[in-house]
């Protein structure tokens, strides 16, 4: 793989969300990652299932990059669709690492751990998009501020096209 990070690429991107997702959830995560893919985002993620592996399947399925940020030692416990894995055995701290590896993140769905990567994308000044479409705390929170040390808001998407749109908006990618 030849490749120029700062060329042939538009950013990374974090996606978060749970590792339990419905079958709606996961097409909807798929077409987001398919999407990052054409449009030259690099993928990371926590690196396990759910929307991690859905998202990953996505960007593979485009012949895109991927990076899983796991809470293992052992690499192989992340998904088959993770090009780069990079072991984080910290806990809910790896939640930091995720964040802080993306240009943008992106919510979809998501329990308490997901809740916690959006207040860490916050403190950390990231753009956060919300899928709104499903469950989780991507739906609860879309459009809302966590608190006044920022005048943006979390932004909520419908679809996958709207999430690419509005990351490549935030991003002020032609």
């Amino acid at each position: 793989m030849n490749f120029d990070i700062k060329k042939d690429f538009n950013g990374v991107v974090s996606v978060i969300g749970a590792s339990e997702i419905d079958k709606d959830t996961e097409k909807k995560t798929f077409e987001i990652g398919r999407l990052l893919a054409q449009n030259k985002f690099i993928v990371a993620c926590g690196g396990l299932s759910g929307v991690m592996e859905a998202v990953c399947k996505g960007v593979k399925e485009e012949n895109g990059l991927t990076i899983g940020i796991i809470p293992h030692t052992e690499k192989s416990a992340a998904n088959k669709y993770v090009d780069i894995v990079i072991p984080c055995p910290f806990s809910q701290a790896r939640n930091i690492v995720v964040v802080l590896s993306g240009d943008a993140c992106l919510a979809i769905s998501g329990k308490a751990g997901t809740l916690s990567e959006i207040c860490f994308a916050w403190i950390y000044q990231k753009p956060i998009i919300a899928l709104s479409s499903v469950k989780g705390w991507s739906s609860k929170i879309a459009n809302q501020k966590l608190d006044d040390r920022r005048y943006d808001k979390i932004y909520g998407v419908e679809t996958p096209q709207e999430a690419i749109s509005k990351l490549k908006e935030l991003l002020e990618i032609q």
